[in-house]
């Protein structure tokens, strides 16, 4: 008999498959254990179990740890009114492990099981991968050899819980239907596919998530919290938590580009993408794109010098216009129970240019001039800033004008964005000290 741990949970090999079975059952029978037939194997360098479980017991033994997005209201004047949100900070999502649920998408689960099974219809549910980050809790029987891929059983004490990396919803639609009566007894003989990691690091557990969740899409406001190994999120996740502006104002679990008007959220992750990608290459290329180019100018992470610059680089300039913008300032000095304003404040001026997509991508190409021009030639960035507070950001501000604003409306267009940080360079003097750094150097 060969004992090793696999993390956080115990491998147990014996020198052949029925002593394994014969040890697996001992081991269950005496610790009142569940058990699963399966497969032992390796994948990415790491060993996982495949099985497959009655629908009841994937139920029992799954949960999910999810973002619950809750608002906070208050009565005013007679009136409710919402006065902040909870559960939907980057930081609040990145404690757990899955996204927020979707009852619809439950609710359709549940119909789609329901129906076929009362109509006596074929129906497919797919697999579901589920982790185990718990100590103690479970042990693996298989047998000697080289092989990677051996027959095993997984013993799992009863109290031990498996946390759902991609099937919440599947989840939540089969314990729905299960409680129908009328189709309970069909469905308590099927089962589903389980494939099971042993992971304690959250950070893998958010990239398996990132990369497992393909049946419904993830938001890439939830892109950017969970999948940090590309450059683009790792950024924007820095930011959130690194300036204080964006403390209490980051909506990270709305879909889209664009809070509604009432939202007292100010913008989501996605926005903080599109500005990252603005500051660090004037591009807002598709993420496989602008990550291969962002490497191959910055680096892959912090490890290399010029990563490591530029990430310092852009919250310091976020922190600058955080001093030099009025409307930068009065955000950022908001308490969590005083985000109620946010409408208002939204509203101000016949609506604020930095408050929108296009407004933030704006700052990220004048960001992306500001670090090749000043930073870089060790100058003072707040020089810059304090002019990009003097400027109007209302959208009745001239400098909009015809360019990013048409009929009222804020234009989303690339061209409308560079045909407008074009106008705002030139007016406040970037452009002639581009060119005067460029003649230099031709000199």
């Amino acid at each position: 008999m060969t004992n090793s741990p696999l993390s956080n949970v115990n491998v147990e090999t014996r020198d052949s498959f029925p002593d394994a079975v014969n040890a697996a059952m001992q081991y269950a029978f005496g610790n009142q254990a569940h058990h699963f037939e399966g497969t032992l194997f390796s994948q990415g360098g790491r060993l996982m179990f495949s099985t497959a479980m009655p629908f009841e017991r994937f139920v029992q033994v799954a949960e999910a740890d999810n973002v619950v997005v809750r608002k906070r209201s208050e009565k005013r004047d007679g009136e409710k009114v919402v006065i902040a949100t909870e559960g939907d900070t980057p930081e609040d999502v990145a404690s757990t492990t899955n996204r927020p649920i979707d009852k619809g998408h439950v609710k359709t689960i549940t119909k789609y099981l329901t129906h076929a099974s009362k109509l006596g219809q074929k129906y497919i549910m797919p697999p579901a991968t589920l982790n185990l980050r718990e100590d103690g809790v479970a042990t693996i029987f298989t047998v000697k050899g080289d092989s990677t891929i051996k027959p095993a059983v997984l013993c799992l004490a009863q109290h031990a819980r498996l946390e759902i990396t991609d099937a919440q919803h599947r989840h939540e639609g089969i314990d729905g239907a299960l409680r129908d009566p009328a189709v309970r007894n069909r469905l308590l003989r099927d089962g589903i596919a389980v494939m099971m990691t042993f992971e304690n690091d959250i950070n893998q557990v958010h990239q398996d998530f990132a990369d497992a969740s393909r049946t419904k899409a993830i938001p890439n406001s939830l892109v950017a919290v969970y999948d940090g190994r590309l450059p683009v999120n790792a950024l924007a996740l820095h930011l959130t938590r690194s300036c204080q502006l964006f403390r209490y104002t980051i909506d990270a679990t709305a879909k889209g580009s664009s809070l509604s008007a009432g939202s007292v959220k100010v913008w989501n992750t996605s926005v903080l993408r599109q500005l990252v990608k603005y500051a660090g290459l004037n591009s807002r290329e598709a993420d496989d794109t602008w990550n291969d180019k962002f490497e191959k100018v910055y680096g892959a992470d912090r490890s290399d010098p010029r990563f490591a610059r530029f990430q310092d680089y852009i919250v310091e300039f976020v922190d600058a216009c955080t001093q030099d913008i009025p409307l930068f300032a009065k955000l950022a000095r908001l308490a969590a129970d005083d985000m109620s304003q946010v409408p208002k404040i939204r509203a101000s001026g016949g609506g604020q240019i930095l408050m929108t997509a296009p407004g933030m991508n704006i700052l990220g190409a004048l960001a992306h001039t500001i670090y090749l021009a000043v930073h870089k030639h060790g100058d003072d960035i707040q020089a810059w800033t304090k002019k990009l507070g003097n400027i109007d950001w209302s959208y009745g501000g001239e400098l909009w004008q015809p360019y990013l604003m048409t009929d009222g409306k804020v234009s989303t267009s690339a061209k409308a964005v560079k045909d407008t940080v074009e106008h705002v360079e030139k007016k406040i003097g970037l452009t002639a000290l581009v060119k005067s750094r460029e003649d230099g150097i031709a000199a």
